[in-house]
């Protein structure tokens, strides 16, 4: 989310043409406080909003919400005969200790305890659980539910964790077919995908179609990311679909339904190859971080994944497609309180270049609907 500098912006130029919050709000048309809200910091407007803004105060978008850059600070290692090892593009977390700035090198990967909102205590024949809640009702109806592929959306967690305390994000790890499958049965607030349209390059409108039939969704971009073969650097040079039917070599794969499955299954059909000659096709993992680790270990040679998930694991990558990932959201869950929270926080530049700086994703169409179906 901008930060509340760039929005005073807004009311900076209200105030020098000298008109106050009601006559804006209506020629811009929006409440009056929403427009309050834009001007405390605590909503992002859409792009329609933003231009109408810009119109009636006579500036251009960019001088009214041109995100800052990022601040250069300077900040000390723990332990200085480390400092070497910070190289660019190291993460880093921040903190100031006793007036000092200290950076501590934040690896991108890691294995952690998660927290949990409770605990299943018991399982009935209907398929249910008796569960001991850790969280109240309150803030199990804060709780953000998205099911998908995306590595990122610890990113997106992490940013709503910040800004709007009051919501956790959990990630559902699954397939994009999986995905809408969860949303279509109420199972999930939002499902992200990624399945390429028959016969074009555009992404998840048929699916989505084809899936929810008439009923009303939302279908808003997150980014655009490179799919591509991961290998070992030091493994015989993988860089075609053609190389993973070489001899000896052995491939992880994804599961049935999955994006990346159905891209590799795709690939090999166009080059004549049939599934059956590829060591290790019917190894399928949950996703895409679990394809890169495979690789890294050794257990396999390559594996089809994202580049984010090849680069946090210092593997090689050829680049096979570049796919749009986007979020469905039932219609009917567009005023709870943690969609809501999704959304403003999928209309922040702020965001978008975090997720973009981190995990090399195209995020310029992050917060853009590109359907409304049903």
């Amino acid at each position: 989310m901008p930060t509340i500098r760039a929005q005073s912006r807004v009311k900076t130029a209200r105030l020098e043409r000298g008109i106050g919050q009601g006559q804006l709000a209506a020629e811009a048309g929006i409440s009056r406080q929403a427009l309050g809200a834009i001007e405390a910091g605590a909503y992002t407007p859409n792009v329609t909003v933003a231009l109408r803004l810009a119109q009636a105060l006579g500036k251009t978008v960019e001088s009214l919400f041109a995100e800052p850059a990022f601040d250069n600070v300077t900040a000390v290692v723990p332990d200085p005969s480390t400092a070497r090892r910070y190289a660019a593009g190291t993460h880093v977390g921040l903190a100031r200790v006793g007036g000092r700035l200290v950076a501590v090198a934040r690896p991108a990967l890691g294995l952690n305890l998660l927290p949990a909102g409770g605990m299943v205590e018991q399982v009935s024949a209907e398929g249910k659980v008796r569960v001991a809640a850790f969280r109240t009702a309150a803030e199990i109806d804060a709780t953000l539910l998205i099911a998908g592929c995306d590595p990122a959306v610890a990113v997106l967690g992490d940013y709503l964790a910040h800004r709007t305390p009051f919501i956790e994000l959990v990630g559902c790890q699954c397939s994009s077919s999986s995905a809408l499958e969860w949303v279509a049965k109420g199972r999930s607030h939002a499902g992200g995908t990624h399945l390429r349209d028959p016969g074009g390059d555009q992404y998840n409108l048929a699916a989505v179609r084809r899936r929810f039939g008439r009923r009303s969704v939302m279908v808003i971009n997150f980014a655009r990311w490179e799919l591509g073969l991961a290998s070992r650097p030091d493994a015989r040079r993988i860089s075609a679909i053609e190389d993973l039917a070489r001899s000896g070599i052995r491939i992880v794969n994804r599961q049935p339904g999955s994006g990346a499955r159905i891209a590799l299954d795709e690939a090999l059909a166009e080059c004549g190859i049939h599934p059956n000659k590829l060591q290790g096709y019917d190894l399928e993992l949950a996703g895409h971080l679990e394809v890169a680790e495979e690789i890294a270990a050794g257990r396999a040679d390559a594996g089809l994944t994202l580049r984010v998930a090849a680069d946090a694991y210092g593997l090689s990558f050829a680049p096979l497609r570049e796919e749009r990932y986007d979020l469905v959201i039932p219609r009917r869950e567009m005023e709870s309180p943690a969609v809501k929270a999704l959304v403003d926080a999928l209309s922040s530049s702020r965001l978008a270049a975090e997720v973009s700086r981190l995990c090399f994703y195209d995020t310029s169409d992050m917060g853009k609907v590109l359907a409304e179906i049903g």
